[in-house]
């Protein structure tokens, strides 16, 4: 399978901060949302509708020790 964009999710508290990094052009989207299920949900839409974005061709990486909304990984799919 060939991956085509890795995003990365960096978790606090509060503030989730989001990069799309797709090779060789580099970050193609960043931003932050509030750490909630609202802020993940807009999120994820919005990332979902980039340019040429499959989401089954995309990598998911975030913090393995930090805290989300329970549940909130299943709204990726």
């Amino acid at each position: 399978m060939e991956i085509i964009h890795f995003i990365g999710i960096d978790i606090s508290k509060s503030i989730l901060d989001w990069a799309v990094y797709t090779p060789p052009k580099g970050i193609i989207f960043q931003t932050q949302s509030a750490n909630s299920e609202e802020g993940i949900k807009a999120t994820i839409k919005t990332i979902k509708a980039l340019s040429n974005f499959e989401i089954l061709k995309s990598v998911w990486c975030m913090e393995h020790n930090a805290r989300c909304p329970q549940g909130s990984i299943m709204l990726i799919y």
